[in-house]
């Protein structure tokens, strides 16, 4: 075998190894929506409060998030405990996302609402007054079966009157229905753009290994370099490593061979002979196999060697 078809092996098995590991650590991630490898080395948590500026009596949506690290804490241990006086729980749920790589995100929704004289605004401000919820605490169990907490820090929100000094006096008030928010739709599926996207970056990393395995194939020089007798002359070796890369069509290796069979031949004093070795190695086809064993059958024949 020659070392241009071993590097192109080399070079195809390395394009597929590359290709295999792309597909096996990214593709298989995103296609089950496992999303890579990210995980939280401890609980995260974060909440939001919607609206942020509400009339009174309005029903507000709070939503907390504790993401955690599955392999760490047991995901159906996650709880909140609220205290959300002197509001009151219209409704509540609690949900678990995976795909955001490694880690879970358990999500609690509660609709609350207060319609009592704790939520009044102040009559002196018509802006609106400010609420505080308090942090609600996040416990779990970890797998090594320690209790771990996370405190939920809720963000504050205004509530504010629904009616001005002409409502009060003139009309009834209503309270406004949420609006309702349309699904989240897609002109090009992300999956299928993304096997899209994965097969293109494929077929170029194939593309581009091809390519490089055709310029590396074209080496044709032996793995091995023959073993010379040490008890061969300089002009012996020269003819012999001639000879050799003759026979394999290797045209560099044997110009090398000859040009320094030349330089030997003149150490000799036969320069006549010197001068036809190298017209030979440097034609312009290159020394072939049948002019290489002329020149050693004349040169062996001259006693040269």
């Amino acid at each position: 075998m020659t070392r241009g078809r071993l590097a192109a092996v080399l070079v195809g098995v390395a394009t597929v190894a590359i290709a295999a590991v792309f597909v096996g650590a990214f593709v298989r991630s995103w296609s089950r929506d496992e999303g890579g490898s990210y995980a939280p080395k401890r609980p995260i948590t974060r909440a939001s409060v919607t609206p942020a500026r509400s009339l009174f009596g309005q029903v507000v949506t709070l939503r907390a998030d504790v993401v955690v690290d599955p392999r760490a804490v047991s995901v159906s241990s996650v709880d909140l405990a609220p205290a959300f006086k002197p509001f009151r729980i219209r409704s509540e749920s609690r949900s678990t996302t995976t795909g955001i790589g490694r880690a879970s995100v358990v999500s609690f929704l509660y609709r609350i609402q207060c319609v009592s004289r704790e939520c009044l605004p102040n009559e002196q401000n018509r802006g609106a007054t400010e609420f505080r919820i308090s942090p609600s605490p996040a416990t779990m169990t970890g797998r090594d079966g320690k209790r771990l907490t996370a405190a939920v820090v809720w963000p504050t929100f205004g509530v504010q009157s629904r009616l001005t000094d002409s409502d009060i006096g003139l009309s009834t008030p209503s309270i406004d229905q949420p609006p309702t928010l349309p699904p989240i739709s897609w002109a090009v599926s992300p999956a299928s753009l993304g096997w899209l996207a994965t097969g293109a970056a494929i077929l170029l990393l194939l593309g581009a290994g091809f390519l490089i395995a055709t310029v590396v194939v074209r080496d044709a020089r032996r793995l091995r370099t023959p073993r010379l007798p040490a008890h061969l002359s300089p002009i012996e070796r020269a003819l012999v490593l001639a000879e050799h890369a003759a026979a394999h069509g290797e045209v560099p290796e044997s110009r090398k061979a000859l040009e320094r069979l030349a330089v030997e031949l003149r150490r000799r004093g036969v320069g006549g002979q010197a001068d036809e070795v190298e017209q030979v190695a440097w034609s312009e086809d290159g020394p072939s196999e049948a002019s290489v064993a002329q020149l050693a059958s004349d040169v062996r024949s001259n006693g040269a060697h």
